[in-house]
Protein backbone atom coordinates (compact mmCIF):
# COMPACT_ATOMS: atom_id res chain seq x y z
CA UNK A 1 0.00 0.00 0.00
CA UNK A 2 3.00 2.33 -0.33
CA UNK A 3 3.05 5.07 2.27
CA UNK A 4 -0.53 4.35 3.26
CA UNK A 5 -1.46 1.92 5.99
CA UNK A 6 -4.39 0.00 7.49
CA UNK A 7 -5.97 3.14 8.94
CA UNK A 8 -6.16 4.73 5.47
CA UNK A 9 -7.69 1.55 4.09
CA UNK A 10 -10.27 1.41 6.89
CA UNK A 11 -11.31 5.02 6.33
CA UNK A 12 -11.65 4.53 2.58
CA UNK A 13 -13.66 1.32 3.04
CA UNK A 14 -15.99 2.92 5.58
CA UNK A 15 -16.71 5.78 3.19
CA UNK A 16 -17.16 3.57 0.11
CA UNK A 17 -19.48 1.10 1.83
CA UNK A 18 -21.39 3.54 4.05
CA UNK A 19 -20.23 1.96 7.30
CA UNK A 20 -20.00 5.15 9.35
CA UNK A 21 -16.95 6.67 11.11
CA UNK A 22 -14.14 4.28 12.00
CA UNK A 23 -13.69 3.46 15.69
CA UNK A 24 -10.12 2.53 16.63
CA UNK A 25 -7.43 0.86 14.58
CA UNK A 26 -8.24 -1.99 12.17
CA UNK A 27 -7.08 -5.39 13.39
CA UNK A 28 -5.28 -7.86 11.14
CA UNK A 29 -6.97 -11.28 11.15
CA UNK A 30 -4.60 -14.23 10.62
CA UNK A 31 -5.32 -17.30 8.58
CA UNK A 32 -5.51 -16.46 4.87
CA UNK A 33 -2.73 -17.46 2.47
CA UNK A 34 -3.97 -15.49 -0.52
CA UNK A 35 -5.53 -12.28 0.82
CA UNK A 36 -5.22 -9.90 3.76
CA UNK A 37 -8.18 -9.76 6.14
CA UNK A 38 -8.99 -6.96 8.56
CA UNK A 39 -11.58 -6.47 11.26
CA UNK A 40 -12.78 -2.86 11.09
CA UNK A 41 -14.98 -1.30 13.78
CA UNK A 42 -17.20 1.63 12.88
CA UNK A 43 -20.14 3.43 14.41
CA UNK A 44 -22.47 0.86 12.79
CA UNK A 45 -20.76 -2.35 13.87
CA UNK A 46 -17.85 -4.65 13.05
CA UNK A 47 -16.90 -5.61 9.52
CA UNK A 48 -14.64 -8.14 7.82
CA UNK A 49 -12.64 -6.35 5.13
CA UNK A 50 -10.80 -8.55 2.66
CA UNK A 51 -7.97 -6.87 0.76
CA UNK A 52 -7.72 -8.91 -2.43
CA UNK A 53 -4.50 -10.08 -4.02
CA UNK A 54 -5.96 -9.93 -7.51
CA UNK A 55 -4.98 -9.87 -11.14
CA UNK A 56 -6.02 -6.99 -13.42
CA UNK A 57 -6.46 -9.41 -16.32
CA UNK A 58 -10.02 -9.81 -17.70
CA UNK A 59 -10.28 -13.47 -16.69
CA UNK A 60 -9.93 -12.58 -13.00
CA UNK A 61 -12.89 -10.21 -12.98
CA UNK A 62 -14.98 -12.66 -15.00
CA UNK A 63 -14.30 -15.43 -12.46
CA UNK A 64 -15.00 -13.06 -9.57
CA UNK A 65 -18.39 -12.06 -11.00
CA UNK A 66 -19.36 -15.73 -11.25
CA UNK A 67 -18.30 -16.26 -7.63
CA UNK A 68 -20.23 -13.18 -6.48
CA UNK A 69 -23.35 -14.49 -8.20
CA UNK A 70 -23.09 -17.84 -6.46
CA UNK A 71 -22.49 -16.17 -3.10
CA UNK A 72 -25.56 -13.96 -3.51
CA UNK A 73 -27.74 -16.92 -4.52
CA UNK A 74 -26.51 -18.97 -1.55
CA UNK A 75 -27.25 -16.11 0.84
CA UNK A 76 -30.79 -15.78 -0.54
CA UNK A 77 -31.24 -19.55 -0.14
CA UNK A 78 -30.48 -19.29 3.57
CA UNK A 79 -27.01 -20.83 3.70
CA UNK A 80 -25.37 -19.91 7.02
CA UNK A 81 -22.68 -17.44 5.94
CA UNK A 82 -21.52 -13.86 6.53
CA UNK A 83 -23.75 -11.23 4.94
CA UNK A 84 -22.00 -9.64 1.93
CA UNK A 85 -22.11 -5.83 1.99
CA UNK A 86 -22.35 -3.98 -1.36
CA UNK A 87 -20.54 -0.65 -1.87
CA UNK A 88 -22.61 2.53 -2.09
CA UNK A 89 -21.61 3.04 -5.71
CA UNK A 90 -22.80 0.07 -7.80
CA UNK A 91 -19.97 -1.72 -9.53
CA UNK A 92 -18.74 -5.25 -10.14
CA UNK A 93 -20.66 -7.40 -7.69
CA UNK A 94 -19.70 -6.41 -4.14
CA UNK A 95 -16.14 -5.50 -5.15
CA UNK A 96 -14.82 -1.97 -4.71
CA UNK A 97 -11.57 -0.57 -6.14
CA UNK A 98 -10.33 2.15 -3.80
CA UNK A 99 -7.54 4.66 -4.52
CA UNK A 100 -5.10 4.05 -1.67
CA UNK A 101 -1.56 5.39 -1.81
CA UNK A 102 -0.16 5.15 -5.32
CA UNK A 103 -2.67 2.68 -6.74
CA UNK A 104 -5.98 0.86 -6.46
CA UNK A 105 -6.80 -1.60 -3.69
CA UNK A 106 -9.64 -4.07 -4.29
CA UNK A 107 -11.74 -4.96 -1.26
CA UNK A 108 -14.77 -7.01 -0.24
CA UNK A 109 -16.77 -6.33 2.93
CA UNK A 110 -18.88 -8.74 4.99
CA UNK A 111 -20.66 -8.39 8.27
CA UNK A 112 -18.32 -9.59 11.02
CA UNK A 113 -19.36 -12.95 12.50
CA UNK A 114 -17.73 -13.74 15.84
CA UNK A 115 -16.70 -17.36 15.95
CA UNK A 116 -13.86 -19.81 16.32
CA UNK A 117 -12.09 -21.71 13.56
CA UNK A 118 -12.44 -25.46 13.22
CA UNK A 119 -9.45 -27.72 13.73
CA UNK A 120 -8.08 -29.29 10.57
CA UNK A 121 -8.38 -32.73 12.16
CA UNK A 122 -11.00 -34.45 14.32
CA UNK A 123 -13.89 -32.18 13.35
CA UNK A 124 -16.96 -32.64 15.63
CA UNK A 125 -19.59 -34.99 14.24
CA UNK A 126 -22.32 -32.35 14.49
CA UNK A 127 -20.36 -30.17 12.07
CA UNK A 128 -20.20 -33.06 9.61
CA UNK A 129 -24.00 -33.21 9.70
CA UNK A 130 -24.18 -29.47 9.04
CA UNK A 131 -21.75 -29.77 6.12
CA UNK A 132 -23.83 -32.46 4.44
CA UNK A 133 -27.06 -30.50 4.80
CA UNK A 134 -25.41 -27.27 3.62
CA UNK A 135 -24.05 -28.95 0.50
CA UNK A 136 -27.53 -30.19 -0.37
CA UNK A 137 -28.86 -26.61 -0.21
CA UNK A 138 -26.01 -25.38 -2.40
CA UNK A 139 -26.55 -28.13 -4.93
CA UNK A 140 -30.21 -27.13 -5.25
CA UNK A 141 -29.34 -23.62 -6.46
CA UNK A 142 -30.45 -22.86 -10.04
CA UNK A 143 -27.82 -23.85 -12.57
CA UNK A 144 -27.08 -21.73 -15.61
CA UNK A 145 -26.65 -23.49 -18.98
CA UNK A 146 -23.24 -24.95 -19.68
CA UNK A 147 -20.88 -27.50 -18.23
CA UNK A 148 -18.79 -27.05 -15.10
CA UNK A 149 -15.43 -25.59 -15.99
CA UNK A 150 -12.70 -28.19 -15.87
CA UNK A 151 -9.22 -26.82 -15.45
CA UNK A 152 -6.60 -28.86 -17.32
CA UNK A 153 -4.67 -31.55 -15.51
CA UNK A 154 -1.23 -31.40 -17.05
CA UNK A 155 0.56 -34.73 -17.74
CA UNK A 156 3.77 -35.61 -15.99
CA UNK A 157 5.92 -35.01 -19.10
CA UNK A 158 4.87 -31.34 -19.06
CA UNK A 159 5.84 -31.15 -15.39
CA UNK A 160 9.26 -32.50 -16.37
CA UNK A 161 9.61 -29.67 -18.88
CA UNK A 162 8.81 -27.07 -16.18
CA UNK A 163 11.56 -28.54 -14.01
CA UNK A 164 14.15 -28.73 -16.79
CA UNK A 165 15.39 -25.14 -16.72
CA UNK A 166 14.62 -23.72 -13.27
CA UNK A 167 15.81 -20.35 -11.97
CA UNK A 168 19.36 -20.51 -10.63
CA UNK A 169 18.31 -19.96 -7.02
CA UNK A 170 15.94 -22.97 -6.99
CA UNK A 171 17.31 -25.66 -4.66
CA UNK A 172 18.29 -29.02 -6.11
CA UNK A 173 16.57 -30.72 -3.18
CA UNK A 174 13.23 -29.13 -4.06
CA UNK A 175 13.55 -30.13 -7.73
CA UNK A 176 14.45 -33.70 -6.80
CA UNK A 177 11.49 -33.91 -4.43
CA UNK A 178 9.07 -32.76 -7.12
CA UNK A 179 10.53 -35.19 -9.66
CA UNK A 180 9.97 -38.00 -7.18
CA UNK A 181 6.24 -37.29 -7.42
CA UNK A 182 6.03 -37.38 -11.24
CA UNK A 183 4.88 -41.04 -11.39
CA UNK A 184 2.08 -40.11 -9.00
CA UNK A 185 1.18 -37.10 -11.16
CA UNK A 186 0.98 -39.43 -14.17
CA UNK A 187 -1.35 -41.83 -12.37
CA UNK A 188 -3.52 -39.02 -10.98
CA UNK A 189 -3.77 -37.42 -14.43
CA UNK A 190 -5.06 -40.65 -15.97
CA UNK A 191 -7.80 -40.97 -13.31
CA UNK A 192 -8.71 -37.27 -13.28
CA UNK A 193 -9.09 -36.98 -17.05
CA UNK A 194 -11.69 -39.77 -17.29
CA UNK A 195 -14.81 -38.22 -15.72
CA UNK A 196 -17.87 -40.48 -15.48
CA UNK A 197 -21.11 -39.75 -17.29
CA UNK A 198 -23.27 -39.51 -14.17
CA UNK A 199 -21.98 -36.19 -12.81
CA UNK A 200 -24.48 -33.45 -11.90
CA UNK A 201 -23.52 -29.83 -12.77
CA UNK A 202 -24.10 -27.33 -9.95
CA UNK A 203 -23.18 -23.78 -8.89
CA UNK A 204 -21.51 -23.97 -5.51
CA UNK A 205 -18.78 -22.91 -3.09
CA UNK A 206 -16.14 -25.35 -4.47
CA UNK A 207 -13.86 -25.18 -1.40
CA UNK A 208 -15.86 -26.60 1.52
CA UNK A 209 -13.24 -27.59 4.08
CA UNK A 210 -12.53 -26.94 7.78
CA UNK A 211 -10.42 -23.85 6.97
CA UNK A 212 -13.53 -22.20 5.51
CA UNK A 213 -15.93 -22.88 8.37
CA UNK A 214 -16.33 -20.80 11.53
CA UNK A 215 -18.30 -22.03 14.52
CA UNK A 216 -20.47 -19.21 15.90
CA UNK A 217 -22.66 -19.38 19.02
CA UNK A 218 -25.66 -20.24 16.84
CA UNK A 219 -24.34 -22.35 13.95
CA UNK A 220 -21.32 -23.09 11.81
CA UNK A 221 -20.99 -20.67 8.91
CA UNK A 222 -19.35 -21.07 5.52
CA UNK A 223 -16.85 -18.34 4.59
CA UNK A 224 -14.46 -17.44 1.74
CA UNK A 225 -16.61 -17.51 -1.39
CA UNK A 226 -13.97 -16.09 -3.75
CA UNK A 227 -13.57 -19.39 -5.61
CA UNK A 228 -17.28 -20.21 -5.99
CA UNK A 229 -18.54 -21.28 -9.38
CA UNK A 230 -19.55 -24.29 -11.50
CA UNK A 231 -18.66 -27.76 -10.28
CA UNK A 232 -20.16 -31.23 -10.07
CA UNK A 233 -22.29 -32.13 -7.05
CA UNK A 234 -20.85 -35.59 -6.54
CA UNK A 235 -17.24 -34.44 -6.71
CA UNK A 236 -17.76 -31.58 -4.26
CA UNK A 237 -19.64 -33.82 -1.82
CA UNK A 238 -16.78 -36.33 -1.91
CA UNK A 239 -14.12 -33.65 -1.37
CA UNK A 240 -16.02 -32.17 1.56
CA UNK A 241 -16.78 -35.53 3.19
CA UNK A 242 -13.09 -36.42 3.07
CA UNK A 243 -11.97 -32.99 4.30
CA UNK A 244 -14.21 -33.21 7.36
CA UNK A 245 -13.29 -36.82 8.16
CA UNK A 246 -9.54 -36.30 8.57
CA UNK A 247 -8.06 -37.48 11.86
CA UNK A 248 -4.52 -37.79 13.17
CA UNK A 249 -4.63 -41.43 12.11
CA UNK A 250 -5.94 -40.80 8.60
CA UNK A 251 -9.55 -40.62 7.39
CA UNK A 252 -12.47 -41.77 9.49
CA UNK A 253 -14.95 -43.93 7.59
CA UNK A 254 -17.78 -43.28 10.07
CA UNK A 255 -17.46 -39.50 9.81
CA UNK A 256 -17.17 -39.70 6.00
CA UNK A 257 -20.39 -41.72 5.85
CA UNK A 258 -22.11 -39.39 8.31
CA UNK A 259 -21.50 -36.35 6.11
CA UNK A 260 -22.87 -38.08 3.02
CA UNK A 261 -25.91 -39.47 4.88
CA UNK A 262 -26.76 -35.94 6.02
CA UNK A 263 -26.27 -34.80 2.43
CA UNK A 264 -28.68 -37.41 1.06
CA UNK A 265 -31.22 -36.81 3.85
CA UNK A 266 -31.35 -33.12 2.84
CA UNK A 267 -31.93 -33.97 -0.83
CA UNK A 268 -28.37 -34.60 -2.07
CA UNK A 269 -27.32 -37.18 -4.66
CA UNK A 270 -26.49 -40.84 -4.18
CA UNK A 271 -22.90 -41.30 -5.35
CA UNK A 272 -21.92 -44.50 -7.18
CA UNK A 273 -19.17 -46.51 -5.40
CA UNK A 274 -16.55 -46.07 -8.14
CA UNK A 275 -12.98 -44.71 -8.17
CA UNK A 276 -14.21 -42.07 -10.64
CA UNK A 277 -16.17 -40.52 -7.78
CA UNK A 278 -12.80 -39.35 -6.42
CA UNK A 279 -11.47 -37.97 -9.70
CA UNK A 280 -12.58 -34.47 -8.71
CA UNK A 281 -10.44 -34.64 -5.60
CA UNK A 282 -7.42 -35.62 -7.67
CA UNK A 283 -8.11 -32.83 -10.18
CA UNK A 284 -8.15 -30.31 -7.36
CA UNK A 285 -4.96 -31.65 -5.79
CA UNK A 286 -2.98 -31.91 -9.02
CA UNK A 287 -4.21 -28.51 -10.18
CA UNK A 288 -3.26 -26.88 -6.88
CA UNK A 289 0.17 -28.50 -6.94
CA UNK A 290 0.80 -27.30 -10.51
CA UNK A 291 -0.21 -23.73 -9.67
CA UNK A 292 2.01 -23.73 -6.59
CA UNK A 293 4.92 -25.14 -8.60
CA UNK A 294 4.57 -22.34 -11.15
CA UNK A 295 4.74 -19.85 -8.28
CA UNK A 296 7.77 -21.61 -6.78
CA UNK A 297 9.58 -21.53 -10.13
CA UNK A 298 8.79 -17.89 -10.77
CA UNK A 299 6.32 -18.55 -13.58
CA UNK A 300 3.73 -16.35 -11.87
CA UNK A 301 4.15 -12.76 -10.63
CA UNK A 302 4.61 -13.24 -6.88
CA UNK A 303 6.68 -11.56 -4.19
CA UNK A 304 9.88 -13.25 -2.94
CA UNK A 305 8.19 -14.35 0.34
CA UNK A 306 5.24 -15.80 -1.60
CA UNK A 307 7.60 -17.63 -3.91
CA UNK A 308 9.60 -19.04 -0.99
CA UNK A 309 6.40 -20.23 0.71
CA UNK A 310 5.25 -21.90 -2.51
CA UNK A 311 8.09 -24.43 -2.30
CA UNK A 312 6.72 -25.98 0.87
CA UNK A 313 3.12 -25.64 -0.23
CA UNK A 314 3.90 -27.46 -3.51
CA UNK A 315 5.30 -30.45 -1.67
CA UNK A 316 2.35 -30.44 0.75
CA UNK A 317 -0.10 -30.57 -2.16
CA UNK A 318 1.83 -33.37 -3.85
CA UNK A 319 1.94 -35.36 -0.62
CA UNK A 320 -1.85 -35.01 -0.30
CA UNK A 321 -2.24 -36.23 -3.89
CA UNK A 322 -0.05 -39.28 -3.20
CA UNK A 323 -2.05 -40.10 -0.06
CA UNK A 324 -5.30 -39.91 -2.04
CA UNK A 325 -3.97 -42.23 -4.73
CA UNK A 326 -3.13 -44.74 -2.01
CA UNK A 327 -6.78 -44.79 -0.93
CA UNK A 328 -8.40 -45.31 -4.34
CA UNK A 329 -8.86 -49.03 -3.72
CA UNK A 330 -10.41 -48.34 -0.30
CA UNK A 331 -12.60 -45.24 -0.52
CA UNK A 332 -15.14 -46.49 -3.12
CA UNK A 333 -16.21 -49.18 -0.63
CA UNK A 334 -17.10 -46.43 1.85
CA UNK A 335 -19.79 -45.24 -0.56
CA UNK A 336 -21.71 -48.48 0.03
CA UNK A 337 -22.31 -47.66 3.71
Amino acid sequence: MGASGPADLAAAVAAAFGLGPVRGQPRSVPGGRSHLLWQVRTSTGRWAVKQLNRSREPWWLADYLVAAGVEAAAFRAGVAMPRPVPPLRPGAGTLADLPIGAGLVSVLVHEWCPGRPLPDLDVPAAVADWVGATLAVLHALPVEPGVAQQYPVYPADEWAVWLRDPPAETSAGFLAAVRDYLPDVDRAERVANQPPGWLTPVRTHRDVKPDNVLVTPDTPILVDWDGAGPDFAEWEAIRAALAFSRTRAGWDRVQFGRTLRAYRAAGGRQIPPEPAAFAGLLRAQVGAAAWLLWRALGHRPVTPPERAAAHGHTLEALADMRASLGQLTVWPHWLTD
